[in-house]
C-alpha cells in the first residue's frame, strides 16, 4: 500500500512537470513567432522543435514517460476517485474531464514517441483528421457539435478556476509563496481556458459548415489571432500565458496535494 502510494505521487508529479515543459517551449516558440513574424506552433510542433537539437531524440523519450506518466495520474483521479469529488452530477462530469485528460495526453506520449522515432508525418492536423472521421458517422454532426461544447465548457472551467482561484486548495505553500504563485497560476489558466475556448468554438463552426477545414486546434487558434489586427501583440500576450501555464504546472509538480486516501 504504502508503495502505491509513492508510486502514484511520482506518476503525477514527473507529468506535471512534463506537461510543464511541454507548454514552456510551446509558448516560447509562440512568443518567437509574434516577435519574428513566424508560425505558431501546438504541442506537437514544440515536440518537433525539440527533436531539431542535439538530444532532442532522448528529451522527447523522458517527455514521452512524462506525460503517460501524467495520463495515468489523470486515470487514477478519474477511476480512485482520489480528489474526492462524489458521484454528483458536477463530480461525474469533472471526472470525466479528468478521463478525457488521461486520454489525450496519452495520445500526446504517443505523439512524441512518434516523432522521437521519426515516424509521423509533419503536416498532420489531428484536430481536423478527427473531425473528419467524426462526420462521417451517423449523427457524427451532432457528435462533433457536442465534443466542441465540451472543449469550450472545459475551456470556461479554466476561467472560473483562475477567477475563484479555485487551485488553491490543492496547494501546499506558505502565504509568502502563494503571492507570487497567484498571478501565474491565474493568467495561465486564463490562457488556456481562452485557447480551449477558441477551439472548441472552431469545431462547433466545423460542424455547422460540414467542413472539417474550418476546425482548428491549438496551433489555429494561435494562428487566427496572429492574423488579427494588433495580432503579433496579442499573440505575445497569448504566449506569455501559455508559457504561464508552463509555470503553474511546473509549480503543481512540486506543491500539489496528491490524495491518495483511497489508493
Amino acid at each position: 500500500m504504502i508503495y502505491t502510494r509513492m508510486t502514484v505521487r511520482w506518476f503525477a508529479r514527473v507529468g506535471y512537470g512534463a506537461r510543464g515543459l511541454v507548454y514552456l517551449v510551446m509558448g516560447a516558440l509562440a512568443l518567437h513567432a509574434a516577435l519574428e513574424f513566424e508560425q505558431a506552433r501546438d504541442v506537437r510542433g514544440a515536440m518537433r522543435e525539440v527533436s531539431t537539437h542535439a538530444g532532442g531524440q532522448i528529451a522527447l523519450g523522458g517527455i514521452a514517460a512524462g506525460l503517460l506518466a501524467y495520463g495515468l495520474w489523470r486515470l487514477v483521479q478519474t477511476l480512485l476517485d482520489v480528489d474526492e469529488h462524489g458521484w454528483g452530477a458536477r463530480a461525474l462530469a469533472v471526472r470525466g474531464g479528468l478521463l478525457v485528460s488521461a486520454l489525450l495526453h496519452g495520445s500526446l506520449a504517443w505523439g512524441c514517441v512518434q516523432i522521437a522515432m521519426r515516424w509521423s508525418s509533419h503536416d498532420g492536423k489531428p484536430v481536423q483528421q478527427a473531425v473528419s472521421r467524426i462526420l462521417d458517422w451517423p449523427f457524427g454532426r451532432a457528435a462533433v457539435a457536442v465534443g466542441g461544447i465540451v472543449v469550450v465548457g472545459a475551456g470556461i472551467a479554466h476561467l472560473v478556476k483562475a477567477a475563484k482561484r479555485g487551485y488553491r486548495q490543492w496547494f501546499d505553500a506558505s502565504p509568502a509563496a502563494m503571492n507570487w504563485i497567484d498571478p501565474v497560476s491565474r493568467f495561465g489558466l486564463s490562457a488556456r481556458g481562452l485557447l480551449f475556448i477558441g477551439m472548441g468554438a472552431f469545431v462547433i463552426y466545423s460542424a455547422v459548415t460540414l467542413d472539417p477545414s474550418d476546425a482548428r486546434g491549438i496551433e489555429g487558434v494561435m494562428l487566427w489571432v496572429q492574423d488579427r489586427a494588433y495580432g503579433r501583440i496579442l499573440l505575445g500576450v497569448l504566449a506569455l500565458g501559455v508559457m504561464a501555464f508552463g509555470a503553474y504546472s511546473l509549480i503543481e509538480a512540486f506543491v500539489r496535494r496528491v490524495g491518495l486516501g483511497r489508493v
